[in-house]
């Protein structure tokens, strides 16, 4: 009986272990094909709508979201100097007033460097403090999240949240019911996500929007899709206005020039004739009371009534060991040249100023070229981390104040306005020695971030297992955000949110491409559990997307087309997983390890370690 028992046991056994195998066989075909649908989907809805929402709420933080915050607020943008630009924030402040037009737009427009964005900051604040801001949107080129519209409606509306604390509650609902959704268009974002929740406030006051620096966001289509938006949904909340800054940029003008909505167009900051400039003026008189009254007049003058020629000149004045030589150089500055030639005259004596010693020049170029090409600001210390060898990037930033915001080795440091990072990405003639090319600088910033992470990425992040712990969901490891932050630096985090995007905005040479195929075959899936704790694996999947399309363009010969095939998979890995992998960081080594083709290389190369 026993003897019996123990056959049929064994033939049962047979029977599961066979059944279990055509099943996971059946799984994984089906799994496939399900892929190959979800990546056309993914294809298709990023050629039909380049404004798609990324699946992160800027309320989720480690770490990355402050800088990303300050920047798209405005936080560190000056206000405007008390009795400086009377007449243009008195105008915004009547139409701001006045209840009975039916002209909901403000559009601030004027070239670089007239002072928009401390105008824009200067009434977002007065707002503020008045309860009658809604929300703000600060576009600039020092983040990556301020240089596009995918992340504008929900910035903005948590800046609502906060600001009108009575939508609180259904602004949160509508943020976590959209983020569950696949696809959401811009203009239904910006209905669900502002104009219903504004629409809900009781009273008669006008609450106001405030966008900055449209013209910093990159693509047209998005600038010119935020706009038909607004221009759309504006007539059906008119308690809600909208203060708009921009450089007469043709799309914005083609669209905004013909509304009824608008009002301001035909504002000019920038006064040429107006050889007094009183603004100017009074901000340097009150800027620079130790240099002479002579050196004062000088500066106003040679301004010509442009702002930031006047501020770059006071910073410099205020940082620099050499202010004789600086006034030497302001005066050798013809009355008649471009205000962008007197401004890149201004940067090249801010560089050559900092270039102390000429053999560092190399040096303060790297520094530089780290700053520019980030995704978000980073500090001095993280800079470090990032560079090989001992370079002191704080000297060099400390004497870039000119051109650069903060002197603090921890703080994120800012470039100070947009002209300059054109300046130094522009041309040869232009730049004068100092050119950055952007595409180089990428790659280099590319390799810096994989081999930050290839000496810190491990299995087990947190030795969870080694502690006996079974695999955890990550909602239950409270403590995860300070675990990430104890394990890893800011420089770690910083390069596991964006080397592959630095990778794709370089010029991927076969070295590179072989590099990333090596850190793919070694290090992918601990880098995927990094960011699940972190809970960006929407970043890891944007990222990816962005290398798999570049490195399919460039797979002519063998070597790129096996190279291309990894990258591939490790974005399908993701768009298969991203449930399983959100939900447990440490399922990234068992279940969705487990349901991958047995013929992609990722199975390949990692099966046999997990």
């Amino acid at each position: 009986m026993a003897q019996m028992e123990k056959g049929e046991l064994g033939r049962h056994r047979e029977m599961m272990e066979t059944a279990w195998q055509l099943y996971s066989i059946e799984m994984k075909r089906l799994i496939a094909l399900k892929v190959k649908n979800v990546e056309d989907q993914l294809e298709a809805y990023e050629k039909a709508d380049p404004t798609a929402m990324s699946a992160r709420n800027p309320e989720d933080g480690d770490g990355m979201v402050g800088p990303d915050s300050m920047i798209a607020y405005g936080h560190r943008i000056d206000l405007c100097e008390e009795g400086t630009r009377v007449e243009i924030l008195d105008a915004i402040r009547n139409w701001a007033t006045n209840f009975t037009s039916t002209r909901q737009i403000f559009w601030l427009n004027d070239a670089a460097g007239t002072g928009k964005s401390t105008i824009a900051a200067t009434m977002a604040n007065e707002w503020s403090i008045d309860n009658r801001l809604a929300g703000r949107f600060f576009f600039s080129p020092n983040s990556r999240v301020t240089q596009t519209t995918k992340e504008f409606c929900l910035f903005v509306a948590n800046d609502i949240a906060r600001h009108q604390p009575s939508l609180a509650d259904t602004i949160q609902h509508e943020i976590k019911s959209i983020l569950s959704e696949q696809h959401v268009w811009f203009d239904v974002q910006l209905q669900r996500l502002i104009i219903d929740p504004i629409g809900k406030l009781e009273g008669d006051k006008c609450t106001f929007i405030v966008v900055d620096g449209l013209d910093n966001c990159v693509l047209s289509e998005e600038r010119v899709g935020l706009l038909n938006s607004f221009v759309r949904h504006l007539p059906s909340a008119p308690h809600l206005k909208l203060l708009l800054t921009s450089r007469p940029v043709q799309d914005i003008a083609d669209v905004l020039a013909s509304s009824p909505l608008v009002h301001g167009s035909d504002i000019q900051l920038l006064n040429i004739r107006n050889s007094h400039h009183p603004d100017v003026t009074y901000y340097v008189e009150k800027r620079l009371t130790r240099i002479s009254s002579e050196h004062r007049a000088m500066i106003i003058a040679k301004s010509g009534g442009l702002f930031l020629y006047a501020a770059t000149v006071c910073r410099m004045l205020e940082r620099s060991r050499h202010q004789t030589d600086i006034l030497k150089i302001i005066s050798d500055i013809g009355v008649t040249d471009k205000l962008e030639r007197r401004m890149d005259i201004l940067y090249l004596s801010v560089l050559k100023q900092a270039l102390i010693d000429k053999n560092a020049g190399d040096m303060m170029m790297s520094v530089l070229s780290i700053i520019i090409v980030a995704y978000q600001p980073l500090s001095s210390n993280t800079i470090s981390r990032l560079l090989p060898g001992n370079i002191y990037v704080e000297d060099f930033v400390q004497d870039l104040g000119g051109v650069l915001k903060d002197g603090h080795p921890d703080r994120p440091i800012k470039v100070l306005h947009p002209t300059f990072r054109e300046f130094i990405l522009s041309n040869e003639d232009r730049a004068n020695g100092f050119l950055l090319h952007s595409a180089q600088s990428s790659a280099a910033m590319a390799y810096a971030c994989i081999s930050t992470l290839e000496h810190m990425l491990e299995d087990d992040l947190f030795q969870l297992v080694k502690l006996g712990r079974l695999l955890p969901r990550n909602e239950d490891i409270k403590e995860a955000d300070r675990l990430v932050h104890q394990s890893t630096t800011a420089a770690e985090r910083y390069a596991s949110a964006f080397w592959a995007h630095h990778v794709a905005t370089s010029e991927m040479s076969q070295e590179l491409l072989s590099r990333v195929t090596k850190f793919l075959s070694r290090k992918y899936l601990n880098w995927v559990e990094l960011m699940s704790w972190r809970g960006s694996i929407g970043l890891c999947i944007e990222g990816l997307s962005r290398l798999r399309r570049v490195a399919i363009d460039q797979r002519g010969s063998s070597n790129n087309a096996q190279d291309s095939v990894i990258v591939r998979h490790a974005h399908q890995f993701l768009v298969q997983h991203q449930s399983m992998i959100i939900d447990s960081a440490l399922q990234t080594y068992c279940m969705a390890l487990f349901f991958t083709p047995p013929e992609s290389p990722l199975f390949t190369e990692y099966h046999e370690r997990y």
